[in-house]
């Protein structure tokens, strides 16, 4: 009987890790109004933090305007020294924890390039294998806007 506990143990405690783990790598978000989207691919940090970083960009080029023909720059970051630095590159989303008793990855951060706010956020993987992403101006969630992001594979 203790051997099946202990298997039944090590076999659970994997499929945990798995969930957690299975937020790794890229995925797309939803279309912007302009139709741009954004393939963010999320990693683990040294510190067990889960963050992403922008890799592409499906209209990574501004085609009027005062920067026509360059690649799209963080022009709303609210520190002027950032403001020309290029999106692709920089963390979308930050410093999510995987809470293993909601299933979910919390406290972290995401960053909205075409206003320059940053705003609280959780995900959470979901059933069909999307991720749900959720920012809000309140910790607690309740003011904000989802998106359901999709694996990417090129």
């Amino acid at each position: 009987m203790k051997k099946i506990i202990i298997a039944l143990t090590i076999l659970l405690s994997t499929c945990l890790f798995a969930n957690s783990e299975d937020v790794l790598g890229k995925w797309i978000t939803e279309k912007a109004e302009n139709g741009n989207q954004i393939i963010v691919e999320i990693y683990k940090t040294q510190e067990g933090k889960y963050n992403g970083k922008i890799v592409e960009l499906t209209m990574p080029i501004y085609t009027e305007g005062e920067y026509a023909g360059q690649e799209k720059m963080d022009l709303k970051n609210p520190d002027p020294n950032l403001q020309k630095r290029l999106l692709r590159g920089i963390d979308f989303v930050s410093g999510f924890d995987y809470v293993e008793k909601d299933d979910k990855f919390e406290n972290g951060k995401i960053y909205v390039p075409t206003n320059g706010k940053t705003y609280n956020s959780y995900m959470k993987l979901r059933e069909d294998g999307t991720l749900l992403v959720k920012g809000s101006i309140d910790k607690a969630g309740i003011l904000g806007k989802k998106q359901i992001w999709t694996r990417y594979e090129k």
